[in-house]
């Protein structure tokens, strides 16, 4: 690797790890907002909550990673051009390609990045995500015994408890309104939460039954010693064929099972594409930027107008490739339009860089010192 390659090298990766950091942070801030909730009121505790928020960052870093790179090349190069560093290169004989190059091997390096955060990490880590919060949501530890509160578990049922030591519930009371024609009230001194053959089961001891009957609405009281609520309800146990298609690595998504129906058969053959080409968009943002930069006339007032251009390109290379990934949803066929858009970006742009005469149309040949020209 020549001196050149190695000064590009080191004046993109610094700023491409700022970047990735900045907007990683930022989504993840947008992100993390969603557990909150689930994290105040199963009362779980902070590192519960950073645990899950970091599981869903590889989700997104296939989506961050180009916008980053992009970054990184546009404020790398234009640093060089504002510090007459280019020009310096150039005069010294090397072509544009002395600075181009690094900048394609880092795009091609954070192009298999993120094919690993989207084929291996991204499904490992959202479904131990999916995983733990299901696990915290079935907790009837933490959705029925919260020690002075009242909890509503599912609709119509309220729960209350004034104290929980090591498991053991005292001041029980329990109002079940799910049916309106047997309202009861359940009240009791203490009691336990069991796991029975039969399934979960909250006991309780020396209490008594409320509830209205007859059409007086009188009201009716049941003393016991040991009375058993059925929970079972509750005992949910996930079916690991109702995975969504974050948490289904590659090989599954191309190869559903046989009981999945073919809208949802469509979405996992969607999202396998959409995977297999998101990351070739690092190629295209870093390319974009490169042209931005150095493809055109050399211009001693600044690019401003380059680097706002290069921003619209990349909207315009990554909005139609939104929108060809929900028409495979519904129209397989349309497949071939996810991998032809990013290639022919890349393509055209490595053309642009081939041939500057594409964008200079002879006009640069006056602007550049006489290596950039190659």
């Amino acid at each position: 690797m020549s001196g050149i390659s190695s000064y590009i090298f080191r004046q993109i990766g610094g700023p491409l790890l700022f970047f990735t950091f900045v907007l990683t942070g930022v989504v993840w801030l947008s992100q993390s907002l969603r557990m909150l909730d689930l994290v105040i009121n199963q009362s779980q505790s902070a590192l519960t909550y950073l645990y899950l928020t970091m599981l869903a960052l590889p989700q997104l870093m296939a989506l961050i990673l180009p916008f980053a790179l992009f970054c990184a090349v546009l404020y790398s190069l234009n640093r060089l051009y504002v510090e007459s560093e280019l020009v310096v290169i150039w005069a010294a004989g090397f072509s544009r390609w002395a600075v181009a190059g690094p900048v394609l091997v880092i795009a091609v390096a954070a192009t298999l990045v993120g094919y690993l955060f989207s084929l291996v990490v991204m499904p490992a880590g959202m479904r131990e995500m999916k995983d733990r919060v299901f696990e915290i949501r079935a907790d009837l530890v933490n959705t029925f015994v919260r020690e002075g509160a009242f909890t509503n578990p599912i609709s119509g049922l309220t729960v209350y408890v004034s104290q929980n030591s090591g498991g053991d519930i005292r001041g029980i009371l329990v109002h079940d309104a799910r049916n309106p024609k047997g309202i009861a009230t359940y009240m009791a001194e203490r009691g336990v939460l069991a796991n029975t053959p039969a399934g979960p089961r909250l006991i309780m001891y020396k209490g008594n039954a409320q509830w209205v009957e007859g059409g007086e609405g009188r009201l009716k009281i049941l003393d016991f010693e040991k009375h058993t609520f059925d929970l079972g309800q509750f005992d949910k146990q996930r079916d690991p064929l109702a995975r969504e298609a974050s948490e289904q690595y590659i090989s599954e998504l191309l190869n559903p099972p046989k009981t999945v129906n073919d809208k949802q058969r469509r979405k996992y053959f969607s999202e396998a594409h959409n995977r297999l080409t998101g990351p070739l968009y690092c190629m295209v943002f870093a390319l974009i930027g490169v042209v931005a930069l150095i493809g055109g006339n050399f211009n001693r007032r600044g690019y401003a107008g380059r680097i706002a251009m290069a921003m619209g390109a990349v909207l315009a290379a990554r909005l139609p490739g939104f929108a060809f990934q929900q028409l495979t949803n519904s129209s397989p066929d349309a497949v071939p339009l996810m991998y032809i858009w990013p290639l022919l970006w890349i393509v055209g742009l490595i053309l642009f860089l081939s041939f500057p005469q594409i964008l200079r149309r002879g006009t640069m040949a006056n602007a550049l010192p006489a290596g950039a020209q190659q």
